[in-house]
């Protein structure tokens, strides 16, 4: 199946664009007609399912979060158990987004969902979210990777931190640049680097199985990591640091410990990102109520799996002391182990799956701008595609089908980025996309249960037990609510940015 992946994912799958009206968005969901005419071709089995599935979540956060994660946690040990509860809630929503996908199979993903339960106007709010801040987000932190990287190597002194934003910036424009030449060229790009990442997530548990294998021949081996796995507990409370603060967690309330593991989940929740996805599937797969079970499944064990591994490995070759405050940890890790051109090796690797999952976001952000103002949410002159000098070619037509990049869409995300990029740190904008993205992903399954009581006749090829949604809902909500309290600035935002969006939501609605 080619689409582009995410990660991280943060990068969506979407519909292949159709004129007019149907790129992303499709059409509204009002009736039962809608749903047979949208139909998807099932073309998935099992095996397909399973193998997008793992390919969609195993994307760049894995090689920067753990240190989000690290930081917010007062032990190794708990932290990899919050990484299994990361899993474990993108089981759950991916189970709940799959029944949604099987039974409502439209164009438009969550966005549609939202619709077909509250109304347009929630719709637009999450149209609006996710073009000024959910994908801009997601694209300043996999920018801002790719800067912490190539400084981790480049130079024996942290970089400035005006400098990383300026390589941030520049390797972001860069990706921009590339995406708006057309759309084959861009899912060409984006297919190829999925064999880098999964290669880096390979090369960093080898790594750390290298590391284990060379401590028992030889405890004084050079090549055995750092003393800290074999020498400590790994359920020892110690200090970390986050934000530059050192955190005590013996002398912290248990109100401040359950802020720390709100952070430190969302920064395991942006590594997992990706689940969301499932719907697509859902719509896509052959007899979806006995192969969609068994594809989440196996899929949610091995990238939990994977995880797991890739955080043990990087406890085994890192000091645990500077983990917490290491944003290129997967560079760092190959360094203490292989030295410098292993860490140059690793750099160019997460560089490229880092530059791959911004080539799914700019894709993904500009075909929803387009079809969002195809919907009138945004100005017209949104939708428009190709050079702005295309009119006066003779060959018009030509011209538009090698020059199909949506321009004005790209150079929205493009300023709406670089704002982030310069206004924001990397573990200040994993809390606030975790925040945005899971106001909507709690209010998409609250809608599953809201649907389950007012269309029980609904055709479901795929239901999962009532406990996966509700869990997820209770969880997400609990999270959601803490995050907010915990971090203020972020939380006003987004606070901010959904008064505007239901304010304009509004006035479409009363103009319309």
């Amino acid at each position: 199946m080619s689409t582009p992946l995410s990660e991280g994912s943060h990068e969506d799958p979407l519909p292949k664009p159709t004129p007019e009206t149907e790129p992303l968005l499709g059409r509204p969901s009002s009736a039962a007609s809608s749903h047979s005419s949208q139909q998807p071709a099932k073309q998935l089995t099992t095996r397909h399912a399973f193998a997008v599935l793992v390919t969609l979540q195993i994307g760049s956060g894995i090689f920067a979060s753990p240190a989000q994660v690290d930081s917010n946690v007062p032990s190794p040990g708990a932290a990899l158990l919050v990484w299994v509860l990361g899993g474990l809630l993108s089981w759950a929503g991916a189970a709940s987004f799959a029944e949604l996908g099987a039974a409502l199979p439209l164009n438009g993903g969550m966005q549609e969902y939202l619709r077909h339960v509250y109304g347009d106007t929630a719709a637009f709010l999450m149209a609006w979210i996710y073009i000024m801040a959910v994908k801009p987000s997601s694209m300043a932190i996999q920018s801002i990777v790719i800067a912490e990287s190539i400084g981790s190597v480049s130079s024996s002194e942290p970089l400035a931190g005006w400098l990383l934003k300026l390589i941030a910036s520049v390797a972001f424009v860069s990706m921009v640049l590339l995406n708006s030449i057309n759309t084959k060229f861009t899912l060409r790009l984006s297919e190829s680097f999925t064999v880098f990442k999964i290669s880096t997530v390979f090369l960093i548990v080898l790594g750390g199985f290298v590391a284990v294998l060379a401590h028992l021949i030889n405890p004084r081996s050079s090549l055995s990591g750092s003393s800290d796995w074999y020498s400590k507990n790994w359920f020892e409370t110690r200090p970390t640091v986050s934000e530059g603060n050192t955190i005590n967690w013996d002398s912290i309330s248990t109100w401040e410990r359950y802020g720390h593991y709100c952070a430190a989940i969302y920064g395991g929740l942006w590594a997992y990102d990706g689940w969301d996805n499932a719907n697509v599937v859902a719509s896509e797969i052959r007899n979806p109520g006995r192969s969609l079970p068994k594809a989440i499944k196996a899929a949610m064990v091995v990238v939990l799996g994977s995880y797991e591994f890739v955080n043990i490995a990087y406890y085994i070759l890192l000091s645990w002391d500077k983990l917490s405050s290491n944003d290129a940890v997967a560079v760092s890790a190959a360094a203490s182990l292989l030295g410098r051109p292993a860490a140059i090796l690793i750099t160019i690797l997460v560089a490229v799956s880092c530059a791959g999952s911004v080539t799914s976001n700019v894709f993904s952000v500009g075909r929803l701008t387009v079809a969002a103002s195809q919907r009138h949410y945004l100005p017209a002159f949104f939708s428009k595609r190709g050079l702005p000098t295309l009119s006066n070619v003779g060959s018009h037509e030509s011209a538009t089908s090698r020059f199909d990049a949506p321009i004005y869409a790209n150079a929205l995300a493009l300023v709406i980025t670089l704002v982030y990029i310069f206004t924001g740190s990397f573990r200040a904008l994993i809390t606030f996309v975790g925040m945005a993205e899971w106001v909507f992903y709690v209010s998409t399954v609250i809608g599953l249960l809201i649907l389950r009581r007012r269309e029980p006749q609904l055709e479901r090829p795929y239901r999962p037990t009532v406990a996966l949604p509700m869990t997820f809902v209770t969880v997400g909500t609990m999270v959601i609510i803490r995050s907010a309290m915990f971090a203020p600035a972020q939380s006003g935002v987004l606070a901010g940015l959904l008064l505007v969006g239901s304010v304009i939501g509004v006035l479409r609605s009363r103009r319309a």
